[in-house]
């Protein structure tokens, strides 16, 4: 695995050959999460992981940046390393929003998605039918204020961008959707398990941004699946390995 340092941004990849799984960590997450299965993954593919600015070991930026910002930077820093396409996106959490965004200005470089408990453009919406009164305000605050999440992101602004994006109608990229099957409990006032099935029912609908989606519950895993049950991120990604390789392309 080689390590090192562009435009500020700490990075490490492998290099075997065509294609290149990129993953890409959720919201203040480094790229230490993957850790354990892109040593996995770089036996059958080149693999490229990073710390956005202000996780890991990357700088903290001073200003608030959107969704879209952050996948021109990443396709500047792919191409600065010569990583080569075609790409499989790996997004969890926040990272989803990335890697969709990514394939729908890039599709000539992007070969298939893995979304990872990924989260859905405006969850908080969702969010605020659900929680008790008393956590509606911080729940909304969050949405609103960049400066309240560590790597201040314009959430609202990126959810536009989402939302404008050209994978709105369905497309025929693989798509294989990994979500979690327990509720992640965040203090007793925390609806749990409506907040599980309404993400659940929300990733669902990820499925019909292709025609070759589908979904995957990991019944024992919380958010982070790619550290309770790795190995079904693992299979789901060898399998785009192989579709990769063989050429997929409808």
């Amino acid at each position: 695995m080689i390590e090192g340092w562009k435009s500020e941004l700490f990075y490490k990849c492998s290099c075997i050959g065509s294609p290149t799984v990129v993953f890409i960590s959720g919201l203040g997450d480094g790229s230490d999460f993957w850790d354990g299965i892109q040593q996995e993954i770089a036996g059958i593919a080149s693999t490229f992981a990073y710390d956005r600015a202000g996780t890991g070991k990357s700088p903290a930026v001073t200003i608030p940046r959107s969704c879209r910002d952050l996948v021109l930077e990443l396709h500047e820093l792919l191409a600065a390393l010569a990583v080569q396409p075609p790409y499989i996106l790996v997004g969890h959490s926040f990272g989803g929003l990335m890697a969709r965004l990514y394939a729908a200005y890039y599709p000539q470089d992007s070969s298939a998605l893995v979304l990872v408990d990924a989260a859905a453009e405006y969850k908080e919406a969702a969010f605020d039918k659900i929680l008790p009164e008393q956590l509606r305000l911080g729940n909304k605050a969050y949405l609103e204020n960049p400066l309240l999440n560590s790597e201040k992101i314009d959430k609202r602004l990126s959810y536009r961008q989402i939302a404008e994006a050209s994978l709105g109608e369905p497309g025929s990229i693989p798509l294989s959707v990994i979500t979690r099957g327990l509720p992640d409990r965040q203090g007793e006032d925390w609806p749990a398990e409506e907040i599980l099935e309404a993400e659940q029912r929300q990733q669902a609908e990820f499925v019909r941004l292709s025609t070759h989606g589908r979904q995957r519950i990991a019944r024992g895993s919380g958010h982070y699946i790619h550290l309770n049950e790795p190995e079904i991120v693992i299979e789901e990604i060898r399998q785009m390995v192989e579709l990769t390789s063989a050429g997929y392309r409808e």
